[in-house]
C-alpha cells in the first residue's frame, strides 16, 4: 500500500537504495540482515516500507489529526530509516518497533518546531467521497470522530503515545514497551487508565451535546 502523495518519495527512496547498494560496500549486511541474503539492499527497504507504512502513517495520523501532515512526515520517518538503515540491527529490534521509534520522535519534532499545541480542525475529520449530500447520521458520525480526536489531543503525550501506538499502529504491548522504553506492565496499566481518560472525555462531550 502507498498513498499517493508518497508515491513520489517512495520513488525517491528506492533509488536511493539502488544507488547504495550499487556503492563500494554493496548489499552485504544492509540493514542488519544476514550476510548473504538473496534480496538486495533495495528489495529489503522496500519489503520494510511495504509491511510497516500503513502502521507508521495511522499512528502519525493519531497524534497530529492532519492528513496532509501525517502523509509529509511518514515521508520523513522513511527517509530518516533509509539514511540509518546500514545502521539497524535486526536482533536489537523488529522494523515496527524501529520505524515506531523514529515516527514518535519524528512528531515530537514536528510539535517543537512548529510551536503547536495539537489541535484538530473541523475539515481535518476524515470524509467519505459522495456527490449526494451528507446525512444526518453521517454528519453525526463525523463530528464523533472530530470530537474524539479533539478528546485525544487533550491528553498527556505519553498517553496520546499509548493510544496512538495501540490503535493506529496496531502494536502490541511488548512492542510499545520497547518503543516507550517502560515495562510492559507499566504500558498495560497506563494504557487502561489512558483509554479511561479519553472514554470520559467523549462521554462528558456527548453529555453535553445533548
Amino acid at each position: 500500500m502507498i498513498l499517493p502523495r508518497l508515491f513520489r518519495t517512495y520513488l525517491w527512496m528506492m533509488a536511493q537504495a539502488k544507488l547504495a547498494e550499487d556503492g563500494p560496500s554493496g548489499p552485504e549486511g544492509s540493514g542488519g540482515y544476514p550476510t548473504g541474503t538473496s534480496m538486495s539492499r533495495q528489495e529489503l527497504f522496500a519489503e520494510m516500507y511495504d509491511k510497516n507504512m500503513p502502521g507508521v502513517y495511522r499512528y502519525i495520523s493519531y497524534r497530529v489529526g492532519n492528513a496532509s501532515v501525517a502523509e509529509d512526515l511518514t515521508a520523513d520517518v522513511f527517509e530518516k530509516a533509509l539514511r540509518s538503515f546500514d545502521r539497524y540491527k535486526k536482533e536489537k529490534a523488529s522494523p515496527a518497533t524501529w520505524l515506531s521509534a523514529i515516527a514518535r520522535n519524528t512528531v515530537i519534532d514536528y510539535f517543537r518546531k512548529s510551536g503547536r499545541v495539537q489541535v484538530v480542525r473541523e475539515e481535518d475529520a476524515p470524509e467519505e467521497a459522495s456527490e449526494e449530500p451528507l446525512v444526518e447520521e453521517e454528519i453525526a458520525r463525523l463530528e464523533e470522530v472530530r470530537q474524539l480526536r479533539l478528546c485525544l489531543a487533550g491528553l498527556p503525550q505519553f498517553d496520546q503515545d499509548l493510544i496512538s501506538l495501540k490503535f493506529g499502529a496496531g502494536m502490541n504491548n511488548r512492542e510499545i514497551a520497547r518503543v516507550l522504553n517502560v515495562s510492559e506492565s507499566n504500558v498495560g496499566t497506563r494504557l487502561y487508565r489512558a483509554v479511561r481518560k479519553l472514554r470520559d472525555s467523549f462521554k462528558g462531550w456527548e453529555d453535553d451535546s445533548q
